[in-house]
């Protein structure tokens, strides 16, 4: 067997819409006595949500488990306009994480027309994309979890929009335009995946040549993280997702791997994957300088 290597995959790790939540968080924390109560996840990932409950924070799954008054935040994928007013009537004071790029789809749902239709390509029981439907004010939205379930809709759909949850497949999406505006010529396309994730993804591709397998360290609930794994065993390779060191499976049969992480995973669990794969004997080595890293640079 050859020489065992490590390619590290970059970018990886928090994008900026995670790092704006947790300052976020760390803010309000520091700001406030009370306890904050968080709906959900802040991001998918559960070392973060462990670190948060170690520092105080309390996760609820609704308004209605939040005592009157008191301070809720809202994570990063956002939430729908039924959640805003259930906050807003029991006076808790709102803490919006949202990512900006989520908020963007927020004002694009919000401003089609109640005549119009609008499509959403993602996972129904995502939390963005339930966001984004509820901040939608006609009621003709079709959320499509596939290509294949493009057939469940209706053959006519007025003027349609499509917007797309920011963390699905970068050439499934692409696919999926493309299939849709085939069969509803008039329709307008305002949505992909975001940049910090399509970065992420790119970087697995490039990796991808120098590799017999692909490691992602990202929370089992991560979409984007999941994705960059898909995209390593779309082009070929084995790949894995784990959470920890603790979760990597026998490597005996991998020389050479990639190691990449979700934009909510912390550095610090990259690192320990990172530490434990030397121990084993892996040697961190750069990609050939032609095949430079992709642009750290995201937009918001």
């Amino acid at each position: 067997m050859s020489e065992k290597t490590v390619y590290t995959v970059s970018p990886g790790g928090f994008c900026s819409g995670v790092r704006g939540a947790l300052e976020i968080f760390q803010e309000a924390r520091g700001a406030r006595k009370e306890t904050i109560f968080v709906l959900n996840e802040l991001v998918h990932n559960s070392r973060v949500r462990q670190n948060m409950i170690a520092q105080g924070a309390v996760f609820v799954k609704s308004p209605d488990e939040v005592p009157d008054g008191s301070t809720i935040l809202f994570g990063a994928h956002g939430v729908g306009k039924e959640v805003e007013n259930k906050a807003l009537e029991k006076s808790l004071d709102i803490i919006d994480a949202c990512c900006p790029r989520v908020k963007k789809l927020h004002r694009e749902a919000a401003a089609v027309l109640p005549e119009n239709a609008l499509v959403i390509f993602g996972n129904p029981d995502h939390p963005e994309v339930k966001g984004v439907a509820g901040h939608a004010r006609t009621k003709h939205v079709y959320i499509v979890r596939s290509i294949e379930d493009i057939a469940s809709l209706p053959a006519v759909l007025p003027h349609p929009l499509l917007l797309c949850q920011t963390t699905r497949d970068h050439l499934e999406i692409e696919a999926f335009t493309q299939k849709l505006k085939t069969l509803y010529p008039d329709l307008t396309a305002n949505g992909g995946v975001c940049n910090a994730v399509f970065r992420r993804q790119q970087a697995v591709e490039k990796v991808i040549p120098f590799v017999d397998a692909v490691i992602i360290v990202g929370s089992p609930h991560s979409s984007n993280a999941n994705r960059m794994r898909d995209v390593a065993r779309r082009m070929g390779k084995a790949a894995f997702l784990v959470d920890s060191a603790t979760e990597l499976p026998d490597l005996a049969p991998y020389a050479r791997l990639g190691l990449g992480a979700g934009a909510s995973t912390p550095d610090e669990a990259v690192g320990e994957v990172l530490k434990y794969l030397q121990t084993q004997g892996y040697l961190q080595k750069q990609l050939p300088s032609e095949h430079g890293e992709v642009s750290q640079e995201e937009d918001r």
